[in-house]
């Protein structure tokens, strides 16, 4: 055998083993998916220790659009994609052609409960997002459900129970229980703020700290308290101008240059947020507690 045949069976088995050690990690949904970078930063604190992928790289990306739920993929001749897909891709196309690993899917209470209904003929949220689930596993991937929902009123109770009643229909296993960790809070501390005072759409610092800690829950089977950052990344809340100088010497990583360009005024202005240890390990907790109640009730199906 030739060193050059040598040199590209090395460097086959170097590829091989590259993409091994990676995980892609791929987020569908609408603005409560993308908002605070949020797959970016799953990644982050997941990153080497997924359950079952202990020490490879998480690798996020993003599609979708904005406002819009995600049955909407489906419908003929959709093209409205705002991120994550090329020209003239579909979701579907995108899921069986890239074949990442794990498929976090925004599953929402308030469209498994019929608003933004379909027009005749056309699937329905729930029916939808089993297309997806299958579609994904056909291509060697696993789907996960991102329990999505911040209201109060009953649409919502009744939204998370349809939502875990899809997830054991479809045998999911990776489950980030969000919205119902999100009305623990609701009912224990009436007073801890999860959205913004100026935003009541999407998730404030808290909301989107208890968020992460339901995805490092489920993702990797272990408790997060005590796991995550108290000092993390987020958006700022509310109307504002952009800082034109931080937006002109802003450099978008990996993800961040895939997302619409307009994002890149929240991107660029760096913003943190810091949660004191009590409130930070409260929120871990019932992250925790409330995977390990909707582990059991999954498994039970």
């Amino acid at each position: 055998m030739s060193l050059r045949v040598l040199f590209a069976f090395a460097l086959l088995l170097m590829t091989q083993s590259w993409a091994k050690s990676q995980t892609t990690f791929l987020f569908a949904g609408s603005s409560s998916m993308y908002w605070n970078d949020l797959p970016r930063e799953v990644a982050k604190v997941v990153d080497g220790k997924i359950a079952g992928r202990i020490g490879q790289q998480v690798i996020p990306e993003a599609v979708g659009r904005s406002g819009s739920d995600i049955r909407v993929y489906l419908e003929p001749g959709f093209s409205s994609y705002e991120y994550g897909v090329k020209p003239g891709q579909t979701f579907l196309d995108k899921i069986a052609a890239e074949k990442p690993d794990i498929v976090a899917m925004m599953v929402v209470c308030r469209f498994i409960m019929g608003d933004d209904a379909p027009n005749e003929g056309q699937p329905n949220h729930a029916t939808a997002v089993t297309t997806y689930c299958k579609a994904i596993r056909a291509a060697g991937g696993e789907p996960m459900f991102y329990e999505m929902g911040w209201g109060k009123d009953d649409k919502h109770i009744e939204g998370r129970k349809r939502i875990l009643e899809l997830a054991k229909q479809n045998k999911i296993k990776l489950f980030a229980p969000c919205s119902t960790a999100w009305a623990r809070v609701y009912a224990e501390k009436p007073d801890l703020a999860l959205q913004h005072p100026q935003d009541n759409a999407h998730p404030g610092d808290a909301g989107h700290f208890l968020n992460l800690a339901c995805f490092y829950a489920a993702l990797t089977g272990e408790s997060p308290v005590g796991k995550l950052p108290r000092t993390f990344h987020v958006w700022p809340h509310g109307k504002y101008e952009a800082d034109e100088a931080k937006l002109a010497a802003f450099k978008p990583d990996a993800y961040q240059a895939k997302m619409a360009k307009w994002m890149f005024k929240h991107m660029s202005t760096n913003a943190t947020a810091t949660l004191d240890e009590e409130t930070a390990r409260y929120l871990e907790a019932v992250a925790w507690e409330t995977w390990s109640v909707i582990r059991l009730k999954l498994e039970s199906r």
